[in-house]
């Protein structure tokens, strides 16, 4: 369900000959996935988006799952201290222009973050990797 980590810190820019241009379009014409985009500003497990968007969790799944496929969506870990860690969802950008060029069509999607939020997880002192 993760995306191509590569994808992670600065612009994604999708173009006519990169298929998953398709992809983040199909997404966003899907309505529970743009509520899906709008209620993940903060992480969420699939079950928290399911009950926030009042959908049920097969279909959250599915959504989910598409989206994880797209920059739309990026997907975290929730640690547990009793060893139940889950998956957790938020919004993986804050802006998306669609220009119409002589060579077609292109999508460039930002997020904020970028990888000072991965940076920041493995910078945080209470965290140990030992």
């Amino acid at each position: 369900m993760k995306r191509d980590p590569s994808r992670l810190g600065g612009p994604t820019t999708l173009t006519e000959t990169d298929g998953d241009l398709d992809t983040a379009f199909d997404a966003l014409s899907d309505p529970d996935c743009r509520t899906i985009l709008a209620m993940a500003d903060e992480p969420m497990t699939t079950s928290e988006i399911a009950d926030a968007c009042d959908i049920a969790l097969s279909t959250a799944y599915r959504k989910v799952e598409r989206l994880s496929e797209t920059p739309l969506l990026t997907e975290g870990v929730r640690f547990d201290p009793d060893g139940d860690h889950a998956a957790e969802y938020s919004r993986g950008v804050t802006d998306a222009t669609l220009e119409l060029t002589d060579g077609g069509v292109r999508l460039t999607m930002e997020s904020d973050e970028g990888a000072g939020a991965l940076g920041a997880a493995f910078d945080t002192p209470e965290v140990s990797a030992d």
